[in-house]
């Protein structure tokens, strides 16, 4: 009869890296919602309506979009949807086709996130909201940008991004030649290229890939990436141009906002600052960007300062008090 070997006790737990629901969501209103889009997705949400809503507020959404493998209840969306609604904003927190297993299994289409946010467009004018500002992580920092640039919606007032990547396909395939990847970024395009061409439908030809060294210099799992050929080719080949937000961020013509982490090992350090040249060279009106001392990718210690920074942003555009003189004031 084998037994399991003795494992080391962990000296302590570890510590909450964000809101525990029944507990942080006391002085908050929550909903879930399903988002049926126009090719006949669904995507489930959440809603966070503060008890007391100030005046200024009762007619404002902020729409958070999660990053790469995530989704709307985990991780810094998480974390921002909570914190943000107690800062008193209501707060659509949503999946999108990327969400999850997206990436994995075929249906995370960059390219058609566009109908995930009318989704949440629609929803918001169905419930009276008529300013919404959209606020995205990372992958989904380029999400809304894109969604903004291509339309621009009359109520949407700002846009708020964190973790921000200049480029999708660019900070991947930096990140694969560092660790070198295996397949490589040239190989795998090439797989892609074919299996696309050989493709007869959406679904045909496509298979899962795992890539290894993809995130870090060893074969362990956890430094592994998945893909599908077409997963990868619409939002890191390297003609996925709609996940440039380089491309894009000079053609907002609402506030921006980008809070980048001062420590970031996924995005590259002077990816905040060429967005805001861009942005500013392209014409937006105005933009703040900000590096949140000590701060990783994911905020694990920094979330209350880059939250307060991002509230504190959002109340001057709800208030009518940001314009281009005033852009590094928030």
């Amino acid at each position: 009869m084998s037994t399991l070997p003795d494992l080391p006790r962990r000296a302590a737990p570890l510590p909450s890296r964000g809101p525990r629901f029944g507990h942080d969501d006391r002085r908050l209103h929550t909903s879930m919602h399903v988002l049926e889009t126009e090719d006949g997705s669904s995507w489930d949400a959440m809603m966070f309506r503060p008890y007391h809503e100030g005046a200024d507020h009762r007619r404002v959404a902020v729409i958070v979009v999660h990053g790469s493998v995530g989704n709307y209840l985990s991780g810094f969306p998480r974390r921002l949807a909570f914190g943000l609604a107690q800062e008193g904003f209501s707060v659509l927190s949503v999946n999108t086709r990327m969400a999850n297993f997206g990436a994995f299994f075929g249906t995370g289409l960059f390219h058609k996130t566009p109908l995930d946010l009318d989704a949440a467009m629609a929803l918001l004018r169905r419930m009276g909201f008529t300013r919404v500002i959209l606020a995205g992580y990372s992958m989904g920092a380029t999400v809304v940008t894109y969604y903004q640039a291509m339309h621009t919606p009359p109520e949407i007032v700002g846009v708020a991004t964190f973790a921000h990547p200049l480029s999708l396909p660019g900070a991947l395939r930096a990140r694969w030649e560092t660790f070198g990847a295996r397949p490589s970024y040239f190989e795998m395009t090439q797989r892609a290229q074919r299996s696309l061409a050989a493709a007869t439908g959406e679904d045909d030809g496509d298979r899962i890939v795992i890539v290894r060294r993809a995130t870090g210099p060893t074969d362990r799992p956890d430094h592994a990436e998945i893909w599908t050929y077409r997963t990868w080719w619409h939002s890191r080949g390297p003609d996925a141009v709609n996940a440039v937000s380089g491309r894009w961020v000079g053609t907002l013509r609402v506030p921006l906002a980008v809070l980048q982490a001062e420590n970031d090992v996924l995005v590259p350090r002077t990816d905040g600052t060429s967005l805001e040249r861009a942005a500013l060279m392209g014409g937006c009106p105005s933009v703040f960007m900000r590096y949140i001392p000590g701060a990783d990718h994911v905020f694990s210690t920094t979330s209350d300062v880059v939250i307060g920074a991002a509230g504190r942003w959002m109340r001057a555009i709800v208030d009518h008090e940001l314009d281009p003189a005033r852009a590094g004031g928030a």
